[in-house]
Parts: C-alpha cells; structure tokens; sequence
C-alpha cells in the first residue's frame, strides 16, 4: 500500500514539474504560427508565464486581416486531466453590433480528458448568459442563451432565429 501511495504522488509531482516547467510563451508562438494558415493573426499581445498558466493581455485578433475583436485579458491553465481558457472584457468588432451586442465580459472554456468529446463554454456580457457545448464527434454545437433586457429589445431578429424554450431562454444548434 505504501509503494502505491509513493508512487502516485511522485507521478503527481511528475505533472506538476511537467507543466509548471513546460515553454509556455514558446509553444504560444508556436500555436500563433499555425493559425495564420487560418488567416487569424494576434498582434500587440503582452505574455506573462506564470507558472501554471500563461497570462496574454491587451490583443487584438484579426480575421483575414480585418479586425475582428480585442481582449484585455486571456487566461490559459493547460493540465494533463483538466485544460481552461478564460477570457475578460472581450469586444468583438462593431461589424456584429447588428446581430448582437458586442461586450463580452466573462468566457470560460473548459475541456476535460473524462469527457474527451465534448467542449464547454459559458460567457456573460451584455447579451444575457450563454452556455455552448461544442461535440467534437458529431460536429455539433448547441448554444443555450438568457438573454438580457438588451437583446430581448435591440436584437429581435437574432433572437427569432433561434428555438425559444419554457424557461424563457433560446437555444441554438448547428452542424458543420
């Protein structure tokens, strides 16, 4: 029983060294590398490595070199189980101010290895609150919005394109 206890925590402190020692800012480069073939750029970026997670802070993300959104700050917690991005005061381009209000406060990210198919999402901002599953399997993502006083008001047509539910929420699904 001993050697079994012993030999989980030096494979605990194994993951740990693993990722605090791991080249975040170079493998963030690396990672900026491969989706400019996707024609995504960030640029003005400040990278922070703090040990367990890398800090990105004041960027802006471009889409075919039209500017898409800014973000104050990105959070990313890569683990051997658990992996998480976190993202603050994201403001996406005024192009989408037409179909919904474009401040995103909070965005939270999360991918599990006990549930390797799927990717969860929750977001608040001036839209209301969101929740996303993203099925990496079927190519499926379904989205779950209660919207807030804003978009009920400003952004009917957005709204009428999605299935209202009973709790007064909207949902939306998609295939690609």
């Amino acid at each position: 029983m001993v050697k079994i206890i012993k030999f989980f925590g030096y494979f605990v402190f194994f993951l740990l060294a693993l990722v605090y020692f791991m080249p975040k800012i170079s493998t963030y480069y690396l990672l900026e590398h491969e989706i400019l073939k996707y024609k995504i750029m960030l640029s003005n970026e400040e990278l922070h490595d703090n040990g367990f997670s890398l800090d990105i802070e004041n960027f802006d993300i471009y889409y075919n070199e039209i500017e898409s959104a800014s973000v104050e700050t990105l959070n990313v917690k890569i683990f051997a189980l658990y992996n998480s991005i976190h993202v603050e005061n994201l403001v996406l381009s005024s192009l989408a101010s037409s179909f919904f209000p474009t401040k995103i406060e909070n965005l939270h990210i999360s991918y599990s290895i006990f549930n390797p198919l799927n990717i969860f999402a929750k977001a608040d901002g001036e839209f209301g609150n969101a929740k996303a599953n993203f099925y990496i399997l079927d190519k499926n993502v379904s989205v779950s919005v209660m919207p807030s006083n804003l978009m009920l008001k400003e952004y009917k047509p957005t709204l009428q394109k999605m299935t209202k539910q009973e709790d007064g929420g909207y949902r939306y699904d998609k295939a690609f």
